[in-house]
């Protein structure tokens, strides 16, 4: 949402340039307190309030309908969490074995303790620049090719929760693969940062964005195909699972595929990176979706 609304403050022509800025001291707040209750306390919040007992009810739901297993998600938090030992900035910073992740204590069934997210302490800025300013800033800019934002839902209990899927992502990434001329988006991405807060949602949200077919999601895994070094990287921050400053999370994917672009990534460098793509989510499970490409967009 920050990232958007930075890049809309400038395209729309009313600033030349603006700083956006993300950032929480989790440390010293209560996030997840808010979090849990946020819910409508009559129909929502007796059985679906707090964060980790709604992505439960969504990897359930995909385990149920795609026989997907606790060991197909532990592979996802492997990958980021080996991701994050490249990045200095990265909160967790360890590796972690498929064997440990499931040993780790369970939170609500089928998600443990080393599928989810930290509590961080963070902050990121980014700034947004109009063409012919942002050349002069540095030499090579992560141009903004296309935004999309969906919603899913007022209530939770609203919401469809059939095989997982985030349907907001699914509608967010329609869009803005329309906007961007994107056809095949295994093949012309380069780069993915996704918002992606537990283990599970490397396998549904993949799927929803369209790079390989319902119920494959865990192939793609397992192949190595979203590992650095893989057909379409993705994480290569460390992602949530590695740090989560709630505040600043979002812009955070943004900043991270920026550097990717702009050729800054230290040891998590992928070459010659055209185009990638940034997450946000959140909230009523809303999706926020960026295009950053090398070129100026069209």
């Amino acid at each position: 949402t920050l990232a958007i609304a930075g890049h809309h403050l400038v395209a729309s022509g009313a600033f030349d340039k603006v700083l956006v800025i993300g950032w929480e001291k989790n440390s010293e707040s209560d996030t997840t307190g808010a979090i849990n209750t946020a819910f409508c306390p009559i129909w929502d919040r007796p059985f679906f309030a707090g964060a980790i007992a709604g992505l439960s009810v969504t990897a359930q739901s995909y385990a149920d309908r795609f026989g997907a297993t606790p060991k197909d998600a532990a592979r996802v938090a492997v990958r980021d969490r080996r991701h994050a030992c490249l990045n200095p900035y990265a909160h967790l910073r360890k590796e972690v074995t498929i064997e440990e992740v499931l040993a780790s204590p369970m939170l609500a069934d089928p998600c443990c303790l080393l599928d989810m997210c930290p509590r961080t302490d963070g902050a990121c800025a980014v700034v947004y620049a109009a063409e012919g300013l942002a050349e002069k800033m540095c030499p090579q800019p992560a141009w903004v090719h296309g935004v999309s934002s969906r919603h899913m839902f007022s209530y939770v209990s609203d919401a469809d929760f059939a095989g997982g899927s985030l349907f907001s992502m699914e509608r967010a990434a329609y869009e803005l693969y329309k906007k961007t001329g994107i056809k095949e988006p295994l093949k012309e991405i380069d780069v993915i940062e996704m918002y992606q807060p537990f283990s599970w949602a490397g396998l549904i949200w993949i799927e929803d964005m369209g790079l390989c077919k319902k119920g494959e999601g865990a192939k793609l895994v397992w192949d190595g195909v979203t590992d650095l070094g893989g057909e379409l990287p993705i994480n290569l921050s460390g992602g949530v699972v590695s740090t989560n400053p709630i505040g600043a999370t979002g812009l955070i994917r943004s900043a991270e595929v920026a550097l990717q672009i702009q050729g800054k990534a230290g040891e998590r460098q992928v070459p010659d990176v055209n185009l990638a793509i940034s997450t946000g989510f959140g909230g009523c499970l809303w999706t926020d979706m960026l295009a950053y490409g090398k070129n100026k967009p069209e």
